[in-house]
């Protein structure tokens, strides 16, 4: 049985949108914007990934997420900073458990591979850039 297409991401977009920006400036976390918009988590996501990607052709503020208060469309610089920062932070992590875990290895095992020292040296400069901007005080 041919499987049925659905709404596409745009449509979701708009009904996330308006749940948003009528939570205004509270946000609403991933439960409740399913029962505000009546749509599932997968469509939730994928209005969230187009608000995303076109919120600055549409002069929307970003899309910003916090444990307290959830998604939001918020105007104010300080929680897109947070956001930001919170971001950098999770790709520190992950840059860092890739050196530890996979590249160092390899650089022991190898020293001399070219691949792997290039490897290490630009991997370093994006740890040290994202430890940097986590650091940062405004």
């Amino acid at each position: 049985m041919p499987r049925r297409a659905g709404c596409p991401a745009h449509v979701h977009g708009d009904a996330v949108r308006k749940a948003l920006l009528e939570a205004r400036p509270e946000g609403l976390t991933p439960a409740q914007l399913c029962r505000a918009t009546r749509r599932s988590p997968a469509q939730v996501w994928a209005g969230l990934r187009y608000l995303r990607k076109v919120a600055v052709k549409e002069g929307l503020p970003p899309v910003t997420y916090s444990r307290e208060k959830g998604f939001q469309l918020s105007d104010d610089p300080e929680v897109w900073i947070a956001y930001e920062r919170a971001i950098f932070n999770a790709e520190l992590n992950r840059i860092t458990n890739v050196i530890d875990g996979i590249v160092g290895p390899h650089a022991k095992k190898a020293p001399e591979d070219e691949w792997v020292r290039l490897v290490v040296d630009q991997l370093g400069g994006v740890k040290a850039t994202l430890e940097v901007l986590t650091r940062m005080e405004r």
